[in-house]
């Protein structure tokens, strides 16, 4: 248990700092946007290019594995939208924002920090093969849920298409892509290059678990808790649950096992909140999930680690 508490504690102690100065109007809501967008433009996408260009990769893609954390990812973003039609009430647009609250993780921000605290380095290429699909497969479909569901039951396809299409000018996803050119490539990073972008990327889980408590400061945690604490359920419980079935019914290894769990068990991504303030709709529900899930996830994460480093076996 001691080695769960070195890892967990200094990582929720960072956003919990951050969390303090931000209400105690230390840091602005300025000052969480500039730390978002560094973190976004240059120190996340630094550490990804830097990793994987450097790393060695899987010679055949892992198929099973994208589905085994996919498929029950599709599935709880299908049950999202049942549960807010259904139980919630909620117009076919809302039904959208509830399907990303309930399947996208906030991997970015504080999975990665905690996979590689927990992991290594050895946990880097599951890490980012997961990473790299997040935003590419759920964006587009929460696209298509508010955009085209939501007002054309018979649907088309020029709004995904676009979404697909933006993703492409995406940093984190453009470091992924350019990092893997460059390991596929053979190509070297060395000198003073090497440098600036190792400076970079040291700082970036720092900065993203900062920005985070700074961003959950400026949420409200009052009323509609209903909807927020099934869709934490949903998200942190379900998620995991039938992620890690799958990766035994598919016999995928321990490490990238271990890896996907903890990735699904990721409280709520901020991305989601990026939706529902883009279309103005589920805001504070999406808000205080994210609250509720960050909170929540300081235990299931620290069980799940404890269950993982003491041996524990897929």
């Amino acid at each position: 248990m001691n080695a769960v508490v070195e890892i967990v504690a200094p990582i929720f102690a960072i956003v919990l700092l951050s969390f303090v100065l931000a209400r105690a109007g230390v840091f602005s809501p300025a000052a969480s946007d500039g730390l978002t967008r560094f973190m976004f433009y240059v120190a996340i996408p630094a550490m990804l290019f830097r990793t994987l260009a450097t790393t060695e990769l899987p010679v055949a893609i892992p198929w099973k594995y994208m589905f085994a954390f996919y498929g029950p990812s599709f599935a709880v973003f299908a049950t999202g939208i049942l549960i807010s039609r259904y139980i919630f009430l909620w117009d076919r647009a809302d039904q959208g924002i509830a399907a990303i609250c309930g399947s996208y993780s906030n991997m970015v921000m504080l999975g990665f920090p905690l996979v590689i605290a927990a992991f290594g380095d050895t946990a880097a290429v599951p890490l980012f093969i997961l990473l790299a699909l997040q935003s590419t497969l759920i964006f587009p479909a929460t696209t298509w849920v508010i955009e085209i569901y939501a007002r054309d039951p018979a649907g088309t396809s020029s709004s995904v298409l676009q979404s697909l299409a933006r993703l492409f000018l995406n940093p984190v996803i453009l470091s992924l892509v350019l990092g893997v050119g460059f390991n596929l490539a053979s190509l070297e990073i060395s000198g003073p290059a090497d440098r600036v972008l190792g400076s970079l990327a040291a700082a970036a889980p720092s900065v993203a678990l900062f920005a985070l408590g700074l961003g959950l400061a400026q949420y409200k945690f009052r009323g509609e808790l209903e909807s927020s604490i099934t869709l934490t359920l949903l998200k942190c419980i379900v998620h995991p649950i039938l992620v890690w079935v799958a990766c035994w019914m598919l016999n995928i290894e321990l490490l990238w096992t271990q890896v996907a769990v903890i990735l699904a068990a990721m409280p709520t991504g901020i991305n989601a909140f990026i939706f529902a303030h883009k279309y103005g709709t589920r805001v504070s529900i999406v808000t205080k999930s994210i609250l509720l899930g960050t909170l929540f996830s300081i235990l299931s994460v620290s069980l799940l680690l404890k269950y993982f480093l003491s041996g524990g076996v897929s």
